[in-house]
């Protein structure tokens, strides 16, 4: 406890001392993510409950943890759209399964929580930890050591309200959510396992059903070309019996949209990209004839000069590393373009051999200010102890372990040195560093604190350059956005309908993406991506079929124009929604009737197997085994549909067909062998379990259908109402 505190007591020294960004980044501005939650609107039901807070905390537990693992200070649309879809099934699962082991006499209680949250923290001292809190423990044990890692994580609950900390503390909840959430699919799975029994007589009945046999096969692929001329149809009375029928197989489990865009790249012309280079070919001729690199950056209001020292594998285009590091210190990098994208050019102006780190050891001598308003000492009172320890140090520098014990600021006393990076560390502060020898001395004043570092080694050197380097994006003028957004007004302005707006757009040459089933909380329509303005906008109370949008702009990459095509309401599908798909199944389900016919005709000719099964290109096999009680796979890919007919066969030898829903089959049965029981019926017990919960039923299978039939409210779209 007396390590936590410490480090709570001198959070903002460490990180200086530290120079790491994992603070850093835990000190974003979450705001910039959390979006507010408005009561005018119910976002989300789930079992008639709303979940709107619920949703709204474990969103940014979720995306938190997004954040902190793939170091982003925010998310795009596409990541925050997984983030969207991960949390509410989340959401829902755990709804479901609270409710399901309710039903089986289990209620996870708060005191359950809390011992698996025990449980993953204690599993980070085992072979075999909870990686997500795994991965989390590296990220605090590289900054401040094992020890206080894991001290940091067995008092996370102090950390909850603290400033700065919260995306770290909600980071670390999601981890806990998934954790909890894992132990209760557990239960359920033991429990839902558990409470199943297979009687003997359905054993018995299981094992006389499970028959084998002995066949001669040929399987017949309806899509051979000898089949073309056969050319099946339907009729519109078939296909709404068909549908009337089969209704419940139509539905959707939640809203989506069709949705047209047609799109108009924002590309500069070739007098944008002319006007372009001559711009940069003058900044050129100016950077040439500038006194100095920074005179030039003041005069073109650039900045500061980059001072930074880089490696060769710092630098991420090919092109700049050849240019910076194959050629002498001094030369100057000409004019040239990057995959179209921006013109470079610049200065190679410094070269050194430096260590990419330096281990060092440090002392903290705290003083009382604003920062650390609990320090005991006045500033200078800690200014004169630290020059003290530094000229101790100086005069035997072997003394340094012997005097941290007192100055170790909350660490532990495993934690006495420490590696720091250049890339991580403050310029000043490093190359203050760097300028002393092996076990030389160095006081900087933090802040709060004066920090006593002594250098006790470093890495091999390596030559890292210093260079200047202009970018100039190609981008389309001013003139060419505003005309092509002209284009884009134009065709919005022509178009009444989607078929008018297709229409239009195939008759100007201007391309089109097709966006089916786009749900509500989409980042993209079709492979159009970052468009999240015009899925909101085709889930709009107001937006109905055939409404054409405004003209958006997406990222300055594109105008969009967008057009409603149809509204899939959760629920059964409209006949016409669904009409297409019906007559291809249907049309496919007749060809194979007729093709059937046809093979019994030739069948009836007495032609052998093999002769019509050439004919159809394929070929027939012997002795083949099938099982009744067995899987597609093991029953030589033959559908299961077609297993049921084939037992019904006489063992005669004779040939028959056999039509499955994709294929027919030859199929001549030699014999069949009765199922024999196992004693205690032990392995048609197994199978039946193996029916019930194996592969094709497991237990996600049977979690996803308790998923799909709790009612929801699914109306997030809101969450993107300002």
């Amino acid at each position: 406890m007396a390590a936590i505190g410490a480090i709570r007591k001198h959070g903002v020294l460490l990180m200086v001392i530290i120079g790491v960004a994992l603070l850093a980044f835990i000190l974003g501005d979450f705001s910039k993510v959390t979006t507010f939650f408005s009561n005018k609107y119910t976002m989300g039901k789930i079992d008639n409950e709303r979940i709107d807070k619920e949703y709204q905390k474990v969103y940014e537990q979720n995306t938190a943890l997004f954040r902190l693992f793939y170091e982003k200070s925010s998310l795009e649309e596409s990541e925050t759209y997984q983030v969207h879809a991960m949390t509410w099934d989340q959401i829902l699962e755990e709804k479901v399964l609270d409710k399901e082991l309710k039903k089986l006499g289990m209620v996870y209680t708060d005191e359950m929580v809390e011992n698996v949250a025990a449980e993953i923290l204690a599993s980070l001292r085992t072979q075999q930890p909870d990686q997500l809190l795994a991965r989390l423990f590296q990220m605090l044990a590289t900054s401040y050591g094992a020890e206080n890692a894991y001290s940091i994580l067995s008092n996370i609950e102090s950390y909850k309200d603290q400033e700065g900390a919260k995306e770290f503390y909600d980071a670390y909840k999601a981890i806990e959510h998934f954790a909890v959430m894992e132990r209760k699919k557990q239960s359920y799975y033991l429990l839902a396992q558990a409470s199943l029994y297979f009687s003997d007589p359905l054993a018995k009945q299981f094992a006389a059903d499970n028959k084998s046999a002995q066949v001669e096969l040929a399987l017949i692929n309806p899509g051979n070309q000898a089949f073309n001329d056969i050319a099946a149809t339907v009729s519109d009375k078939e296909m709404k019996d068909f549908y009337k029928a089969h209704k419940s197989r139509f539905e959707n489990k939640i809203d989506s949209r069709d949705i047209d865009v047609a799109i108009f790249p924002i590309l500069p012309t070739q007098e944008d990209l002319k006007t372009i280079e001559d711009t940069v070919r003058a900044a050129y001729a100016r950077f040439v004839a500038a006194p100095s690199i920074a005179h030039f950056n003041v005069s073109e209001m650039l900045g500061q000069v980059d001072s930074t020292y880089y490696t060769a594998e710092d630098i991420t285009l090919d092109v700049l590393d050849t240019l910076i590091f194959q050629r002498p210190v001094g030369s100057m990098i000409e004019p040239f373009t990057y995959q179209d994208i921006v013109w470079y050019f610049g200065k190679v102006y410094g070269a050194a051999m430096r260590p990419d780190s330096l281990q060092i050891a440090y002392m903290v001598v705290d003083y009382k200010n604003s920062q650390n308003p609990t320090g005991t000492r006045t500033k200078k009172a800690a200014r004169r102890e630290a020059d003290s320890l530094k000229n101790l140090l100086k005069a035997n520098p072997n003394s340094t372990f012997e005097i941290l014990p007192k100055y170790m600021a909350g660490r532990n006393a495993s934690d006495t040195t420490l590696w720091i990076e250049e890339k991580n560390t403050y310029r000043n502060l490093y190359d203050s560093l760097l300028a002393l020898r092996d076990g030389g001395v160095y006081v900087n004043d933090a802040g709060g604190a004066f920090i006593v570092y002594q250098v006790l080694q470093r890495t091999q050197l390596k030559e890292k350059r210093q260079f200047a380097i202009y970018p100039y994006e190609i981008k389309a003028s001013d003139a060419t956005v505003k005309s092509i957004r002209n284009e884009a007004s134009n065709l919005a302005a022509s178009a009444t309908s989607d078929k008018e707006l297709v229409e239009n757009a195939n008759q100007k040459g201007i391309q089109l993406v097709n966006g089916f089933n786009v749900t509500s909380m989409a980042a993209n329509v079709g492979q159009l991506g970052n468009c999240r303005d015009i899925v909101s906008w085709a889930f709009n109370d107001e937006t109905k079929v055939d409404n054409i949008s405004d003209v958006y702009n997406l990222n300055n990459q594109v105008f969009a124009v967008a057009s409603l095509k149809a509204i899939h309401e959760k629920g059964i599908a409209k006949f016409k929604d669904v009409k297409t798909d019906i007559e291809a199944e249907l049309t496919a389900e007749k060809k194979i009737n007729m093709i059937e016919e046809k093979l019994k005709a030739d069948v009836a000719t007495g032609k052998n197997m093999s002769d019509i099964a050439m004919k159809y290109g394929s070929e027939a096999r012997d002795s083949v085994t099938l099982a009744f009680g067995m899987e597609f796979y093991q029953n030589s890919n033959v559908e299961n549909n077609a297993i049921g007919k084939i037992f019904t066969l006489p063992a005669d030898n004779k040939i028959n067909v056999v039509s499955g829903k994709q294929s027919l089959y030859l199929v001549s049965v030699h014999n069949y062998q009765d199922g024999t029981p196992t004693p205690n019926l032990y392995m048609e017990k197994a199978g039946l379990r193996n029916i019930v919960l194996g592969r094709s039923r497991n237990e996600n299978v049977l979690l996803q259908g308790l998923k799909d039939k709790m009612p929801t409210l699914d109306r997030r779209h809101y969450f993107y109402v300002k």
